[in-house]
């Protein structure tokens, strides 16, 4: 039987707390833990986003307080906040805001891409490295990013029903956005202007390991941290949104082996055994055979560098990757069971400080430079005129609905609860108004 939640858990949970840029893990189980040191994840690297930015130049002693009520819940006695040093100014007042607060500090990060990975980032500010397959607890280490504090410090005022994001590139104002859950991408582009071209799309969640978006009537999440708009045409949109199939056929004819995807790849910098080159060497075998060279997918992060920078080719080294995990998964094959898991400890390359990548030089390689403009925070609240809120934006099980169609609901009230033992976090709404629609979403309307 699971061990009974502390109260700021308790009060994590209740409120909807999910890591807010990445996968959606409920915060509470972070908050149940026992670590040494917590960090908070302000890199953002990808390319164009800086919703954390606006958040800790806004919002600096909320994240702070969040930081400290995650220090007292898991008994770290280090607090760090990672910033990129770039941010000179941004990083002064982060540094007034710790100054003389026990166990507190500020780690300048280089402007590297992924240094917000966490693997990445345990090894830079603690000098540890997580275990094969592991995650940051393992070492004594719990990491949130800059969004999920700000919700932690506020868990007491209310449940999580807005989200932060960028809007921005092929946009006439791009900007950062604080907008209520399940308001849709279209609102959200037209808030910052509307689009600057005709023919367009977006790349949800960033540059790198964002997905392409042709439907902009879908709604925002409470893991929702950027749209960067391009034209259809863009070289970015056509290789991420190309099909699988002419990934791995382009892939099988031309890839030449010269593994430039593994030297440089972050995760095999730290001693991991994954080699994206080897992947690309099963697209040379049947399905069935492809077996042994998918496992040196399986420690890949999926930061897709290899794909979108490394590779001379411009091949999919990342994206086959992220195929061949999952095939590897339908199969109930895992680091666990892999044949590469001897049970050695990784251990850092020597030449990895030298092979980092500047984030610079990754905008110009992917076609970015003419995009790279501030995207301010907007102040003003939006109220839309109806919300679609997913009962899964979360890792874990979806939430169940606790509401009808018909039925008037205030913003911040219960719609859709999780059983206290399943993994999971409720939703809460997001604008008062009456239930429309209960399906996969709950839609309000105004």
């Amino acid at each position: 039987m699971a061990e009974p939640l502390s109260p700021l858990a308790r009060r994590v949970r209740q409120a909807g707390i999910v890591g807010a840029g990445g996968g959606g893990f409920p915060a509470y189980v972070k908050a149940s833990s026992k670590a040494e040191i917590a960090i908070v994840n302000g890199a953002e690297c990808e390319p164009l986003l800086q919703k954390d930015q606006e958040i800790l130049e806004h919002f600096t002693s909320d994240v702070a307080a969040g930081l400290k009520l995650l220090m007292r819940a898991t008994g770290a006695s280090k607090g760090v906040i990672a910033i990129k040093a770039k941010h000179k100014e941004l990083v002064e007042k982060v540094e007034a805001e710790v100054k003389g607060e026990k166990g507190l500090s500020v780690r300048r990060l280089a402007d590297v891409y992924p240094a917000g990975d966490e693997f990445c980032l345990v090894y830079e500010i603690a000098g540890r490295l997580i275990p094969p397959g592991g995650i940051p607890i393992q070492v004594g280490v719990v990491v949130n990013n800059v969004e999920t504090l700000y919700n932690l410090s506020r868990a007491e005022k209310g449940p999580v029903i807005d989200t932060f994001l960028t809007v921005t590139g092929a946009v006439k104002k791009p900007c950062t956005l604080k907008l209520p859950i399940g308001t849709s991408f279209a609102e959200a582009v037209s808030l910052a202007g509307g689009a600057a071209v005709k023919d367009y799309a977006a790349l949800d969640g960033g540059a790198m390991m964002g997905r392409v978006a042709m439907d902009f009537t879908q709604p925002l999440t409470k893991t929702s941290s950027g749209l960067i708009v391009l034209p259809r045409s863009h070289a970015l949109i056509q290789r991420k949104g190309a099909l699988r199939g002419a990934d791995e056929r382009i892939g099988k004819s031309a890839c030449d082996q010269c593994s430039l995807c593994t030297e440089l790849c972050p995760r095999y910098l730290l001693g991991y055994a994954i080699q994206p080159h080897k992947v690309m060497r099963s697209l040379l075998f049947s399905p069935q055979d492809r077996k042994t060279w998918n496992q040196w997918s399986l420690l890949c992060c999926e930061c897709q560098l290899c794909a979108l920078y490394s590779c001379p080719e411009n091949l999919a080294p990342g994206k086959v990757c992220a195929a061949a995990k999952a095939d590897l998964a339908k199969e109930d094959i895992s680091w666990k069971s892999s044949f590469l898991n001897a049970g050695q400890a990784p251990k850092a390359h020597p030449i990895r400080p030298f092979r980092l990548v500047p984030v610079k030089q990754l905008i110009h390689r992917l076609g970015l430079a003419d995009y790279q403009t501030e995207a301010p925070l907007v102040r003003e609240d939006y109220a839309p005129e109806s919300v679609r809120i997913l009962l899964k934006q979360h890792a874990g099980v979806p939430a169940k609905p606790v509401v009808k169609a018909g039925q008037k609901v205030e913003r911040g009230e219960l719609i859709g609860d999780v059983p206290e033992d399943q993994l999971g976090v409720p939703v809460h709404a997001s604008i008062s108004g009456t239930v429309s629609v209960v399906g996969d979403y709950i839609e309000i309307r105004r």
